[in-house]
């Protein structure tokens, strides 16, 4: 009943594909798997649309239901080799408009990072927007002092790039080098120094701080990922600029930001003020 799953995770992994997709993925397909007691190959296009019509089905999320389609779009397409026909109706996509930390609040949050390394990711992530993923895989050979650029491997969509590191961080990891002393990982697991730190630890930490700084709002690494995009675009970095640094393949994803954000480079003029 597994093997074809085991053939997706060997799919995935020889295409390239992150990690979270691979888990994502393979847990769903185990469960539809599990919901029809049979392999999926041996399951028909009615009965996949039949699924997708139950009731604890239909009151997950957009993004979960997307997930599970295309799950099995990939089953279909690269191991079964045949059509899928599926008449999914995806419930309502409500994409509400971020909660924003200021700069402010960012700077809290730095400044009650009680531990060197702690605060050290924190101003890195910010300052360079990294995803949780970048952040923690960073290696020491990644940064050019002279250059001022971090080097970012196999991020999302298995893509490599260049990113600017501003001087203030680039002292920190200065810092935080002449105490830690890191050989391969920058920010190695304190447990096993040849594994990078795993995200969660970072992540929980973070949370500590947060509370620590009496922030109310939710904080975590894409938040401060969207923090360091609004407060870039404030200061008048160019968004196709911003697309590089964050590593966007549509600059589609970047403009989000410029629907969010109105008042950035508004350039308008107060129509009303003029009808006396």
């Amino acid at each position: 009943m597994n093997d074809l799953i085991d053939q997706v995770i060997t799919e995935i992994q020889y295409r390239g594909y992150a990690d979270n997709t691979k888990k994502a993925y393979c847990c769903y397909l185990t469960q539809m798997t599990k919901f029809f007691g049979r392999s999926l190959d041996e399951v028909s296009c009615e009965e996949l649309n039949s699924y997708f019509k139950q009731p604890s089905i239909r009151r997950l999320s957009y993004a979960s239901v997307s997930l599970q389609i295309n799950s099995l779009a990939f089953l279909y397409k690269h191991i079964l080799k045949r059509s899928l026909t599926l008449d999914v109706v995806k419930p309502q996509h409500k994409q509400q408009p971020p909660e924003y930390l200021s700069r402010s609040e960012v700077g809290r949050l730095v400044n009650h990072c009680q531990n060197l390394r702690m605060k050290t990711m924190t101003m890195l992530c910010y300052g360079c927007g990294l995803r949780l993923g970048e952040l923690t895989h960073v290696k020491v050979k990644d940064i050019d002092g002279k250059r001022k650029t971090l080097f970012i491997a196999n991020g999302k969509g298995n893509k490599h790039r260049y990113v600017v590191i501003p001087d203030s961080v680039l002292h920190q990891l200065r810092v935080y080098w002449q105490e830690y002393r890191p050989t391969d990982w920058m920010f190695y697991s304190l447990w096993l120094a040849t594994r990078p730190m795993a995200g969660s630890s970072y992540s929980k930490g973070l949370k500590k701080v947060a509370d620590s700084a009496g922030l109310t709002k939710r904080c975590n690494v894409h938040k401060l990922r969207h923090a360091y995009a609004t407060h870039q675009l404030e200061a008048g970095m160019p968004i196709h600029q911003l697309q590089h640094q964050l590593g966007h393949t549509d600059i589609r994803t970047t403009q989000t930001y410029l629907h969010w954000l109105p008042e950035l480079h508004h350039g308008g003029t107060d129509l009303l003020q003029s009808t006396e």
